[in-house]
């Protein structure tokens, strides 16, 4: 049996009777049926989004098992998979229309980044990992999230968001299809206060201890204040020739809990984000095809934040301890990918790909100097009269990588998926990321996967700049994983996925700074051992109720990381129809008790369950109304800190809020 990748029967054919689900291709790299991909996905569809009443992708990855968004310093949201925390998120791969969102200098995700959701079409998740397909960073997760076409889209609405915490937000979105060409553009824009948590001792409270002064604006409050904007064109003809351009920028963004754990009431940030993608599909033959891409990345960061408040250090630094930074972080690039059916009961694919990335620093100005023994004021100047500053080194890497895959097809209902990449770093060593899928359809109903893969990430050039022992050189980290899911469809109504893993995370990076309030370098750490069970569950109660559950557990060996992500979870979405043109939407999220590090003597942080209900009603149409309250119930939900001494109360971030929403469509 000879298949063609162009042809919408695909699924039904190769895949054969237990194809029962939705379509994702994150997994495998062409299209494949969720319950089948060598890999454990997720997809969330824009109706998923609207259920829940999102402002931004964050408040939508929370309700995913396995998966959790904290805080961090300076205003970062940290989204972590199954119990991998780092503050730079290094280890999950984000990507825009399969352009990865990439800050080289520092890894991870860009800077401040969020996103609003009103442009899209769904989010694709691979929860674990994914080097094999995407590289590097696709360690512990990877996130693709695709915007709405003009197909989607088939006219336009208008609408806005308005509500607690001064927020204010308002969007335009249309696209359509007209003979061979296919159109969309939009444009997002807003500002809130955001939640304002109280700390009650900060870094500057131990300072003042010292000093027997003041000077900290603890008691006092987060400060989580932003502006957003988000415009994205997309134009395609003939479904065949697809360009993309994205437009974002974080404005005035608050600095959080302070950029080292000192409350800050004159900082923000500046981010802006730049991305392009040219891509074409091309079908040279009913078996062969190719899709090609150019991508390009660009990062503008613009910050000017007070690590420490005026007058600190006994009033020696009347002015505090300020930090300008300006620079730039771009990545290019271009990838051909082939899939080939040509041979019975497989589909092959290759692949090959040139990355280019670069950094251009502009300044780092100080106006303090603090040593241990000098403490001293000074106008503001550029870092680099005091010495090598990392953040002025221009840097570069070239990246080539060369992958290949078979799917096959080899008895009734049974697919094996061997694959693997490599990966030829300028700068680092290389990396080689295999994987092996072995997927049953033991009935049409029922389905396991035994799943295996190694992923690795390269250092970020901040990193390498910095390590902890002068002349070494930091190790790419890697990570090995093993993991068994079983898939049920038990009646058209009910549906569960339970899956347990096992990795082994090597030379993971971190900072060496454990009660330091600025770094003093990177080291590779000892093994990291992770084991976990993640289940799902979707029952279509009656034609207006679904009850979406999900529990995980994970289990990280015992490191000053350790805590930092929940060992339990526990999440809901309950959806009801209650009325024709009437919907009420329960958010429910259980956050389990936090135990500390090894070196963290504070008792566990306690546990947390945030509520949230959402109101829709369509009966004005085309005037759609929602309102949304979130952590009704107004816990006190907060996130840990890795540092007892710095910020011993940890990170309060959410209290309750009522946000609603009006939209047009056309």
């Amino acid at each position: 049996m000879r298949l063609s990748i162009a042809d919408d029967s695909l699924g039904n054919s190769f895949y054969g009777k237990g194809s029962y689900q939705k379509y994702s291709t994150i997994a495998a790299g062409h299209p494949t049926p969720e319950n089948i991909s060598p890999g454990v996905t997720s997809v969330i569809t824009s109706e998923d989004i609207d259920h829940i009443g999102a402002r931004r992708v964050t408040d939508v990855l929370e309700y995913l098992p396995g998966v959790h968004v904290s805080t961090g310093r300076n205003g970062f949201n940290v989204i972590g998979f199954r119990g991998l925390h780092s503050e730079g998120n290094q280890q999950v791969l984000v990507m825009i229309n399969g352009t990865p969102i990439r800050n080289s200098q520092f890894g991870g995700k860009t800077y401040l980044w969020d996103m609003p959701v009103k442009n899209i079409s769904h989010i694709e998740v691979i929860r674990g990992a994914g080097s094999m397909l995407y590289g590097a960073d696709a360690t512990s997760g990877v996130i693709n999230i695709i915007t709405k076409t003009g197909g989607d889209l088939k006219g336009g609405d208008v609408g806005g968001f308005f509500g607690s915490h001064d927020t204010y937000e308002g969007w335009a979105e249309y696209g359509n299809k007209q003979g061979d060409w296919e159109y969309s553009f939009a444009f997002q824009g807003g500002s809130t206060n955001g939640n304002k948590g109280r700390v009650e001792q900060d870094a500057q409270t131990l300072i003042d201890r010292q000093f027997k002064t003041s000077a900290s604006n603890a008691p006092g409050f987060t400060n989580n204040a932003r502006e957003d904007i988000d415009a994205r064109l997309d134009l395609a003809y003939k479904g065949q020739y697809r360009l993309r351009a994205g437009y974002q920028r974080f404005n005035d963004v608050g600095t959080g809990v302070g950029s080292v754990f000192a409350l800050d009431k004159l900082g923000t940030n500046q981010v802006d984000l730049y991305t392009m993608d040219i891509t074409a599909k091309n079908g040279f033959t009913d078996y062969l095809t190719a899709n090609s891409k150019y991508y390009f990345y660009g990062e503008a960061l613009n910050t000017d934040t007070y690590a420490l408040p005026p007058g600190t250090f006994g009033g020696a630094l009347p002015l505090g301890v300020r930090n300008k930074v300006n620079g730039f972080v771009g990545s290019t690039g271009v990838s051909t990918q082939l899939n080939y059916t040509g041979f019975d009961k497989h589909i092959l694919t290759s692949g090959t790909g040139l990355n280019y990335s670069w950094t251009i620093p502009a300044y780092n100005k100080i106006n303090a100097i603090v040593t241990p023994s000098l403490v001293q004021q000074i106008p503001l100047t550029d870092a680099s009269a005091f010495g090598r500053d990392p953040l002025l080194v221009s840097n570069e890497r070239y990246n080539y990588y060369a992958l290949a895959q078979d799917q096959w097809n080899f008895a009734t209902d049974w697919y094996l998926t061997a694959g693997f990449r490599y990966d030829y770093y300028s700068d680092v060593s290389d990396g080689f990321s295999p994987r092996l899928s072995l997927v049953w359809n033991v009935s049409p109903f029922l389905t396991t996967k035994l799943l295996y893969s190694r992923a690795f990430r390269a250092p970020a050039f901040f990193e390498l700049a910095q390590p902890l022992t002068p002349g070494s050189t930091l190790k790419p980290e890697t990570i090995n994983t093993v993991e068994f899911q079983v898939e049920n469809k038990w009646t058209s109504d009910l549906k569960t996925s339970a899956n347990a893993y096992w990795f082994e995370f090597e030379n993971f990076i971190s900072s060496a700074n454990s009660n330091s309030i600025t770094p003093v370098g990177f080291v590779n750490n000892e093994k990291i051992n992770g084991i976990g069970v993640e289940t799902e569950a979707n029952y279509q109660v009656t034609d207006s109720i679904n009850v979406a559950l999900n529990y995980s557990y994970h289990g990280i060996s015992n490191n000053n990381n350790t805590g930092l992500l929940p060992e339990h979870m526990a999440k809901g979405l309950i959806n009801w129809e209650l009325a024709k043109d009437w919907m009420i939407g329960t958010q429910l999220n259980w956050i389990g008790e936090r135990r500390r590090g090894t070196n963290d003597p504070r008792s566990n942080l306690s546990d947390y369950f945030v509520l949230g209900l959402t109101l829709s009603t369509k009966i004005a149409k085309p005037l759609e109304i929602t309102l949304r309250a979130n952590n009704l119930l107004n816990m006190n939900a907060k996130e840990p800190t890795a540092n007892p001494a710095l910020l011993p109360g940890d990170i309060p971030v959410t209290d309750r809020s009522i946000l609603g929403q009006i939209k047009w469509s056309f």
